[in-house]
């Protein structure tokens, strides 16, 4: 199994250190199997949820890749570009209903 490394956050890029929850070992979600593959092994990925402790963000350790999903599904790579204009959208909304600026925080 080739994972790619992920050495840091994937937003600040600050080294994870600590573990928030670890799911142990576990198949990809809504893959459907053609019926010649159905007595084969499908391939375990870590779920280990960790927490950046400068930026906060929740995130996997390590992921599939995109490559992995974009053949067995193709739905998500849609929904994940449909959610992240979502998330964009509503942080200008609450950008501006704040006021949050440059110098809106703490260093």
């Amino acid at each position: 199994m080739n994972l790619p490394d992920q050495s840091g956050c994937r937003f600040c890029r600050a080294k994870l250190e600590h573990t928030f929850v670890d799911l142990g070992m576990s198949p990809l979600c809504e893959t459907y199997l053609p019926a010649d593959h159905l007595n084969q092994m499908e391939p375990f990925y870590p779920l280990y949820v960790q927490l950046c402790g400068k930026c906060f963000l929740v995130q996997l350790k390590c992921t599939s890749g995109p490559n992995r999903f974009s053949a067995t599904i193709p739905i998500f790579f849609l929904l994940g570009v449909l959610a992240r204009a979502c998330q964009e959208r509503y942080t200008d909304q609450m950008v501006e209903r704040f006021g949050i600026g440059a110098n809106s925080f703490c260093r």
